[in-house]
């Protein structure tokens, strides 16, 4: 037979003069790398050892022989260090047996059962175990002999554990000999305390204290507030004492549990000031008068509550806000106690009331945590957040023989899913959503809030993007919830008498959410999920084939039309269109009644995918050519574009095409031209649009010699005393303006004596917004008249009046005058009118213009209008009444009485700045038109026309038209009109036209919103190729009255 192990290692050796010493024999050791366990007469043990024989664990038991020797340090110093647990039982141990401070240690983790103390105590006065032992548990019996245990031996230790094996075992003495310097610091720590010593100096992370003495005395129950203590648990067995009070005064204890033998005093007691866990089991009733005997204000860290068996018969009422878990357990409530109102503690997530003689129902806000209400004698149904999760609660309410279970009603547990796409984080909030965190895609969202909030942060790495649809998972059920709103389909109506089914898809689990109407009458949704809602009416709706209802979820502005049969108690089928018609980009939507799809104005087609293009303005080029800029609406798909002006092909480059910006290259040529545009087989013409800039103009009659021509603009600056475009009428500069005429024969020269020009009064009605000039005998009056949608061929579409409804508006100015009406619903028009009091310069698309001193200014601002298509374009008409007034100088100027002639040579579109005149009297009315427009925010073309007037009656009314581009923003255009004599004026005899001060309007401030704006100078808008006369006879105009003109 081999025989192994010839050579011992010095660990077997020194185990086989250990055992020989104390039984007489020695025994087979492990051979390496095992667990050798045996038991014999005399003891049992158990080795483990290392491949290279050192012996890594010991175990040695007595089995009950009497043992002479006593272990000493010298029994243990012969190992080789590497034991790692050293159990003995029942053999008698000496002092220090173990090692002292720095000796050579015996091993880290020592276990002592029912070992005799020779000496009364493990280690001499003044000495400590190792500093290389941790962790000693030392259990004794009534034989055990260990008399003393002063904390100073185990100053080195992180655990020490002291037991009892029964309760006749009288525990050691504690003493503590620790200096400040010692500091030692303890993880776990549990002893039976017949006396309570001062903790002073000691740190203990985890300590349990059974109080097993008869008595303690009031200067040991003090030294309990020396501890130095985070977990503490207190036990009493037998003999009931008082609750030690002295340990309120611990603010380092973080959690405290008490069980077993206290007893209350009336007095009551206070907790640690820093506790967050309460555990409170007593076997003797731990009350006063059945109420919770820690009175006052909780600590408000305190958070976990635990209180079973007490003897209360009375609800705490002084919780403090911030419990996350309350167990209040086998008490005795008062009779007829109902549940407490819990709905205050927001923090709360599990609350147990067992076996607590609760009565009455089960409040709603017990759906905000989980609940164990077993044993009670609660009455009434579970709420609807139980019973729809029974699996999470059935056997929580147990033992309540009057407490009905019911049924978990369709439509109670309510889902709603929010979805934050920056931070990619998802929210489902709701009602009844139970306490078990749902799923999004198999993935468990974090919980919240119990039961009604609960959040997600979405992993596009496991997940991929985020789609339209999810699926959420509660309680099994799954929930097809959008991640975005989408337009709610109706595939089917069905109709029982007031009852109606709606199936379709793109609904909610939200019966809030969505607002049905029949026939205008309210559908109240009784219940609701993502492809079902039910309604009913409370009123009968209109009977037909054809009524129609609309559905509106309050996640959009957007109303869903549907139409039903409503005579027949059957399924209507609602009819789809082929295509989405681009209804998720907003192009179009489908009408359900016929299957089309209707385009927005932007869009055309079947499928509304074709872009419907117009042109809102166009940059000008020389008349040599050059790069043509094009803004509007073009879309994004651009098949066979083709672009001309004129007759000229306007080459383009397609890379640098967007949906509201063309550029393209035209040749040489010269005035104004349309543009026709054809991409996606559409043709959009824009009629007299585009305009070559010439290098120089003409000024009018090249200024009658009494002015400079700007040859860059066309406009004449007139010389002292001149005025007009032309510089052809008399022009007052001040208050008191002279003028003097010479005639020569070729004999003799006369001078005639110097006369005053008469002055204009400006009259602002208030009432119609009209603008009134009057200079002596004659009248002009300006309003607006209508504005005019007209369509591609110039057919009138929509005629908007605007005359007579003007409301004032307050300004700060007392020389501007504000008017506002509102069209559509929504289209505000703002008309102002501004006197210009002192000559100035301005700029306007680009020109360096001059407002003459004493003219007038009017602005038109057009917002928001609606076409009806984009290919159409509006027209606003000016009226002009042209006649004399009520003062009595009619026979004090007929000197210069002259029929109205009306004067339009000077409109001419291939110039940049227009003119007309209105002269009547020797008063002679000037208007200035630029033949640009700020079309939203750019530059670009306008024409105008005089519109026919098909009253016969008044030969003295003309009408102007305005004719815009099809701006979606914004048009500024900027005409200006002054009244000055004709160069024919002369003062006639015995003139006493006197007193001619100027009337002022107080009007209010506009809020200005502007769409379109048309910036006028008063006056007469008048725009015609060809010179208009109109001859009025003399003596249809005496005595004519024009009411409204000096209001």
């Amino acid at each position: 037979m081999l025989k192994i192990n010839i050579v011992k290692s010095s660990d077997l050796k020194c185990l086989d003069d250990l055992l020989l010493s104390l039984f007489g024999e020695k025994v087979d050791f492990c051979t390496g790398g095992e667990l050798k366990n045996s038991t014999r007469n005399l003891f049992s043990y158990r080795i483990g050892c290392s491949t290279s024989l050192n012996i890594l664990e010991l175990y040695i038991k007595n089995n009950g022989v009497n043992v002479t020797k006593s272990l000493s340090y010298s029994d243990f110093n012969c190992f080789s260090g590497n034991l790692s647990t050293l159990t003995i039982e029942g053999l008698p141990i000496l002092v220090d047996a173990f090692g002292t401070e720095n000796q050579k240690k015996v091993s880290p983790t020592i276990k002592l059962t029912d070992c005799p103390f020779t000496d009364g105590r493990f280690s001499s006065v003044g000495n400590t175990l190792a500093n290389s032992t941790k962790y000693l548990t030392i259990s004794i019996n009534d034989s055990s002999n260990l008399k003393i245990v002063d904390f100073y031996s185990i100053k080195y230790l992180t655990n020490f554990h002291l037991t009892l094996s029964n309760s006749n075992v009288d525990p050691p003495t504690y003493s503590n000999s620790l200096q400040i310097t010692d500091k030692p610091s303890l993880s776990d720590m549990s002893l039976p305390l017949k006396n309570i010593p001062s903790f002073g100096h000691l740190t203990i992370k985890t300590l349990s204290i059974d109080f097993v003495g008869n008595s303690f005395t009031e200067t040991e129950l003090l030294n309990l507030e020396t501890l130095s203590v985070t977990h503490l648990t207190l036990n009493r067995e037998n003999l009931a004492m008082d609750y030690p009070n002295s340990i309120s005064n611990i603010t380092k204890v973080n959690s405290l549990t008490v069980y077993g033998s206290f007893t209350a005093s009336a007095s009551g007691y206070s907790l640690p000031p820093n506790l967050n866990k309460l555990v409170f089991t007593s076997n003797v009733g731990f009350n006063i008068d059945g109420k919770f005997p820690f009175l006052g204000t909780l600590p408000p860290r305190l958070a976990y509550i635990s209180i079973d068996s007490i003897g209360l018969t009375t609800f705490p009422d002084n919780f403090p806000p911030n419990i996350v878990q309350l167990a209040l357990t086998n008490n005795k409530m008062n009779p007829s106690t109902n549940l407490p109102d819990l709905s205050s503690f927001s923090s709360l997530k599990e609350v147990s009331l067992k076996s607590n003689q609760f009565t009455g129902p089960i409040p709603n806000s017990y759906c905000l945590f989980k609940v164990s209400l077993n044993s009670n004698n609660l009455t009434g149904d579970w709420p609807q957040c139980l019973i729809c999760f029974p699996y999470e609660n059935a056997k929580n309410l147990d033992g309540n023989p009057f407490l009905n279970r019911g049924t978990c009603y369709p439509g109670s547990v309510v889902p709603n899913l929010e979805y934050e796409g920056t931070l990619k984080f998802f929210e489902l909030y709701g009602e009844n959503l139970g306490l078990t965190p749902p799923t999004i895609e198999n993935q468990p969202f974090k919980e919240m809030i119990p039961n009604s909030r609960f959040g997600y942060s979405w992993d596009e790495g496991l997940l991929g993007t985020v789609p339209d649809i999810v699926k959420i998972n509660i309680s099994s059920k799954i929930y097809l919830m959008a991640t975005k709103y989408l337009t709610p389909q109706i595939s089917n109506i069905t109709k029982t008498g007031n009852d109606f089914t709606f199936g379709g898809i793109n609904f909610s689990y939200n019966k809030n959410q969505f607002i049905i109407k029949i026939s205008g009458i309210n559908c109240e949704i009784s219940y609701i999920e993502y492809g079902i809602v039910n309604c009913s009416t409370i009123d009968s709706v209109p009977l037909g084939y054809h009524v129609p209802g609309t559905i509106k979820s309050q996640r959009s502005t957007e109303i869903i039309q549907f139409y039903i049969n409503t005579i027949d108690n059957k399924i209507s089928d609602i009819i789809k269109c082929s295509s989405d018609c681009n209804e998720p980009l907003g192009d179009g939507k489908c009408d359900i009644t016929i299957g089309v799809c209707v385009c927005t104005q932007y869009y055309t087609g079947d499928d509304c995918s074709i872009p419907n293009q117009f042109i809102t303005s166009v940059s000008s080029v020389p008349t040599s050519g050059g790069v043509v800029n094009l803004w509007g609406w073009f879309g994004t798909v651009h098949t066979d574009l083709s672009i001309m002006i004129g007759q000229q092909v306007c080459q383009h480059d397609i890379n640098s095409i967007t949906s509201s910006f063309i550029n393209c290259t035209v040749g040489a040529g010269s005035g104004t031209q349309s543009i026709t545009l054809t991409q996606n087989s559409i043709t959009y013409t824009g009629n007299n649009i585009f305009h070559y800039t010439e290098l120089t103009y003409n000024c009018p009659k090249d200024c009658s010699n009494n002015g400079k021509c700007n040859i860059t603009t066309g406009q004449c600056k007139c010389n002292s005393g001149w005025g007009g475009y032309d510089c052809n009428s008399k022009s007052s500069t001040g208050s008191e303006t002279t003028t003097s005429s010479t005639t020569s024969s070729s004999s003799t020269s006369t001078t005639t004596p110097e006369f005053e020009i008469p002055k204009s009064n400006i009259t602002i009605n208030g009432t119609d917004g009209s603008t009134v000039l009057n200079n002596q005998q004659t009248t002009y009056r300006i309003s607006i008249l209508s504005l005019i949608e007209t369509d591609f061929s110039n057919n009138i579409v929509n005629t908007f009046n605007l005359s007579k409804k003007w409301d004032p508006v307050n300004v700060t100015s007392n020389n501007i005058y504000k008017f506002t009406q509102t069209i559509q619903e929504t289209c505000i028009i703002t008309y102002t009118i501004e006197e210009i009091k002192t000559e100035r310069e301005y700029q306007w698309a680009g020109l360096d213009l001059t407002l003459d001193k004493d003219s007038i200014k009017i602005s038109v601002s057009i917002k928001n209008y609606t076409f009806n298509s984009v290919l159409n374009n509006l027209q606003l008409r000016f009226e002009s009444l042209v006649g004399d007034n009520n003062k009595n100088t009619q026979e004090n100027n007929e000197c210069n009485n002259k029929d109205t002639e009306v004067d339009t040579s000077e409109i001419d579109k291939n110039q940049l700045l227009n003119y007309v005149t209105i002269s009547r009297n020797q008063k002679v009315l000037y208007g200035r038109f630029i033949n640009r427009v700020i079309s939203d925010s750019r530059q670009t073309f306008i024409t105008t026309s005089v519109i026919p007037n098909n009253n016969n009656n008044n030969k003295q009314s003309v009408i102007i038209g305005l004719n815009l581009p099809h701006c979606t923003n914004e048009c500024l255009i900027d005409p200006d009109f002054s009244v000055l004599v004709s160069s024919s004026y002369q003062e006639c005899s015995s003139d006493l036209n006197n007193g001619r001060a100027s009337w002022v309007l107080p009007v209010a401030i506009v809020v200005p919103c502007v769409a379109v704006v048309l910036i006028i100078i008063v006056g007469l808008i008048l725009f015609k190729k060809n010179r208009l006369a109109f001859l009025v006879a003399k003596n249809k105009m005496k005595g004519l009255k024009l009411k409204g003109l000096s209001r």
